[in-house]
Parts: structure tokens; C-alpha cells; sequence
């Protein structure tokens, strides 16, 4: 194979003391790509939990990581489901334990977490073209805090994988976007219907 490589242009830093790795919450509005708000396991290590850890250890795990959600495995490594920090803190687990008549300490990662099965999900391609207006539209219709984000296995063009995911509470995080705070929503889907801010 002959394919010839160009090299890309290189520019000097010279006089440029440090640069900021990430671009500016402020400059990020509903214009721009939807794929900055990307949590993309290409480019970053998963935060994972195994399906079998205990919810109070999952809780105690989640409490010192510096994220609001992680990722839900079995022993093979594959993605089970999605697990948010409110989903192991509060009444839910307390609740679940009580309906399924077993105590809280064997509730498993795999009881509590929102599964795969029940989330939403977009591809890769789609979400590179989108803008971050579209993607705020997108949770306005799935009611959902998380897209998962499929793309194509290379070396199997017919199976997808979980190339990442979007979390719409990151994504008014980042967006810096105004709450009208007098609506008194109940699940997070209607957090992001009373957004303000040009969307």
C-alpha cells in the first residue's frame, strides 16, 4: 500500500507560557458542537463500577470520585447500565430494598442502576454534525439524564459499541445556563424543560 502521509502544520509556542486544555465554559453556546459536552471513553478511562458491588459500597466509591456518574460492568467487561450519584444517595435504595423485601446492605450496583435497555441512545456520526442546540432538544424529548453515545466497531462494521455518553446535568453545568428556580421539578428531564438561554 502506497498511501502518502502529509505531515500537519506545526505551529511555534514560543512566547506562549500555558494554554488552556479545554475550550471556555463561557464560549460554549447552542451553536457550537454538540461533541465538546462528549464524556468519549476513547479519549478517557471509564469510571466503572462492577454490577456486583454492594450499593453502599458503590455509594462510598461514588462519594470519593470526582464524577456524577459511572458505568455499570459485569465480570466480561461489558456496559450494564448507568449509575448516578442520586441513584445510591437518599430514599431510592431505602425504597427498593423495602419493595423487593431484602435489606439495604444486599441490594446490588445491579438492582439500583438505570439499565442499557432503558436509556436512550444516538450515534457518533449523528452527534458530530449536531450542534449543542439540538442536543439540548434531543433530552427535551427522551426525558432522560443520560445518551448513551453507539458508534461502529472498525473491525465489525455491523456491531456497534458504547463509544460514550452525554449527561444533561453536565451539560447546563458546562452551558452555565439559567434555571428558572421557582418551577419545582421532580425528575431531572423537567430541570432541562425550564432552561432558559436561547435554546
Amino acid at each position: 500500500m502506497n498511501t502518502a502521509f502529509n505531515a500537519l502544520p506545526v505551529q511555534e509556542l514560543a512566547r506562549t507560557g500555558a494554554l488552556p486544555t479545554a475550550k471556555p465554559l463561557s464560549q460554549i453556546g447552542s451553536e457550537d458542537s454538540a461533541v465538546h459536552l462528549l464524556n468519549d471513553f476513547a479519549e478517557q478511562k471509564r469510571s466503572v463500577l462492577n454490577s456486583d458491588m454492594s450499593v453502599s459500597e458503590a455509594r462510598l466509591w461514588m462519594k470519593l470520585a470526582d464524577t456524577s456518574f459511572k458505568i455499570v460492568e459485569n465480570q466480561a467487561g461489558d456496559c450494564l447500565g448507568i449509575l448516578a450519584i442520586e441513584d445510591v444517595s437518599g430514599e431510592k435504595p431505602m425504597s427498593l430494598a423495602h419493595r423487593q423485601g431484602v435489606a439495604l446492605k444486599d441490594l446490588r450496583v445491579r438492582d439500583i442502576m438505570r439499565p442499557v435497555s432503558e436509556l436512550p441512545a444516538i450515534h457518533y456520526r449523528d452527534l458530530r454534525v449536531a450542534t449543542v442546540g439540538d442536543l439540548v432538544n434531543t433530552f427535551r424529548e427522551v426525558h432522560e439524564e443520560f445518551l448513551l453515545v453507539l458508534d461502529d466497531d472498525r473491525h465489525l462494521p455491523s456491531r456497534s459499541y458504547l463509544r460514550g455518553l452525554v449527561s444533561a446535568r453536565e451539560m447546563l453545568q458546562r452551558l452555565d445556563l439559567t434555571i428558572d428556580l421557582e418551577h419545582r421539578a421532580t425528575k431531572f428531564y423537567e430541570i432541562v424543560h425550564v432552561v432558559n438561554g436561547g435554546f
